[in-house]
């Protein structure tokens, strides 16, 4: 999980919004904000959750009421991939093949061993 701008919420922005593609960088809380106690019940909520399984996501929250139930929102996030550098739909900041090769070494047998 990569939450917002903690504690920056408005008071009705109770509304959890799970996105992916780490494609916010302005640097302030236009990125997006989320409360601390949001940030936990997120974070306690994936423990028990096979949907949240291996996938990175942007936490922030919006407008509206909070949701009870984050199942459905676990569930629509795409997984991360095996060998990738980066989360499911981020922007390639390092090629793999312009990693030295030890590194890309590393990474094939992370891949190996997460094939088993």
């Amino acid at each position: 999980m990569r939450p917002g701008w903690f504690d920056y919420n408005a008071p009705d922005q109770l509304r959890l919004a799970m996105t992916q593609g780490d494609r916010k960088w302005a640097g302030d809380p236009s990125d997006g904000v989320v409360s601390r106690r949001q940030i936990a019940q997120v974070l306690v909520a994936s423990l028990t959750s096979a949907a949240a399984t291996g996938k990175t996501f942007e936490l922030a929250a919006e407008q509206g009421p909070a949701q009870t139930d984050l199942e459905p929102l676990f569930a629509a996030l795409l997984p991360d991939g095996p060998l990738g550098l980066d989360a499911i739909l981020d922007a390639d900041n390092m090629p793999q093949d312009n990693e030295p090769s030890t590194v890309r070494e590393q990474l094939l047998d992370v891949r190996d061993r997460w094939r088993k």
